[in-house]
């Protein structure tokens, strides 16, 4: 018995090539799919293949769109100043009310939307023990939606192993920063210190990593974090200069020298 051979209506398939592409809801488009499942030289297949290519060019588009959304909302990132205190580590670090008041505005009016929620371990990602997966869908009113995630620990202690908060107010506390730390992330949101216009005049500050160097070694040899700030004649940690860090390290490991 001879195969029936499988063929598309010229007048069908120029429709189908020139259906709105960016939108399957095209009225033409169902008309079309109609038309084809009624013919009888075509198949199901042939008409899943053509719905498969829609989709495909659909998501294509959708992605497209959502970058260039992207590169537009990141371009127009105020740097969010670090105001929240953070103890365990003496530093500040950008809250996320405050990402959320400057830059909520500027993604939405983009097309964007984030929506957080706490994930789980996988195989492949495991959790560790103490840590909170935050999860944010990164969703575009065109349609592309990108899932990303950060593992955030539950600290209850300070760097000296002493209890600072009960382990619901930790756990509250690593989400909150978690969805900061990942709207910084998302959207490339810049942040800098809170100076108070200390910087109008081109002062540099240490860095967090100096800081945090200057830290360990305060709390590695005992010493009064009050009078060395003093010494340094600083209110706190955050303002040493970074032309002053050598001075800073000198002076306490002169005091190590002395022990």
């Amino acid at each position: 018995m001879e195969e029936k051979k499988v063929i598309i209506p010229e007048v069908v398939k120029h429709e189908v090539q020139n259906i709105d592409a960016g939108n399957q809801s095209h009225p033409h488009f169902l008309d079309i799919i109609e038309r084809l499942a009624s013919n009888p030289n075509v198949d199901v297949e042939k008409i899943q293949r053509i719905m498969d290519m829609q989709e495909q060019i659909i998501t294509r588009q959708a992605k497209q769109v959502y970058n260039d959304a992207m590169f537009r909302a990141q371009s127009k990132m105020p740097t969010v100043a670090k105001k929240v205190d953070n103890n365990a580590t003496h530093s500040k670090y950008a809250g996320y009310d405050e990402i959320l008041k400057q830059c909520q505005p500027i993604y939405t009016a983009e097309g964007f939307s984030v929506m957080f929620y706490q994930g789980h371990g996988t195989p492949e990602e495991p959790l560790e023990k103490d840590c909170n997966r935050i999860m944010a869908d990164v969703m575009h009113k065109d349609g592309h939606t990108k899932t990303v995630h950060a593992d955030i620990p539950v600290e209850t202690t300070g760097i000296k192993g002493n209890a600072n908060m009960t382990k619901t107010h930790a756990t509250g506390s690593s989400i909150q920063y978690g969805r900061g730390y990942l709207m910084r992330m998302i959207f490339n949101i810049p942040t800098g210190d809170d100076d108070d216009g200390n910087k109008a005049g081109g002062t540099v500050y240490i860095s967090d990593k100096q800081k945090s160097t200057i830290v360990d070694m305060i709390q590695s040899k005992e010493a009064d974090e009050k009078k060395f700030c003093e010494y340094m004649k600083v209110d706190e940690i955050d303002k040493i200069k970074a032309s002053d860090f050598e001075k800073a390290m000198a002076a306490l490991r002169a005091k190590k020298e002395k022990k």
